[in-house]
């Protein structure tokens, strides 16, 4: 889907790097405009992390590299809204 008038695409790099870099507390997610993904995302990292010793925070952190690596790759190219990301 085209961007309309005066939106501003997501870049893909920026997406797949916040993915890798710091997709255990959703910050990817939270630029690409899916905020419910990214909600969950860190509190299951942290408060989760409570009651399972630590190995929530180890999946979320799995989750954020795998989709960091989705984004750079092409497999996931839209922002929350729909809109494709740019190069």
């Amino acid at each position: 889907m085209e961007p309309p008038a005066g939106y501003p695409q997501k870049s893909r790099l920026a997406a797949g790097i916040l993915g890798i870099l710091a997709g255990t507390l959703g910050l990817h997610n939270f630029y690409l405009g899916n905020s419910q993904r990214g909600l969950i995302q860190i509190l299951v990292a942290t408060l989760g992390s409570a009651l399972t010793c630590g190995l929530s925070t180890v999946a979320m952190m799995i989750w954020g590299v795998v989709e960091g690596v989705q984004i750079l790759e092409g497999k996931i190219n839209i922002d929350g809204n729909g809109i494709k990301l740019k190069d």
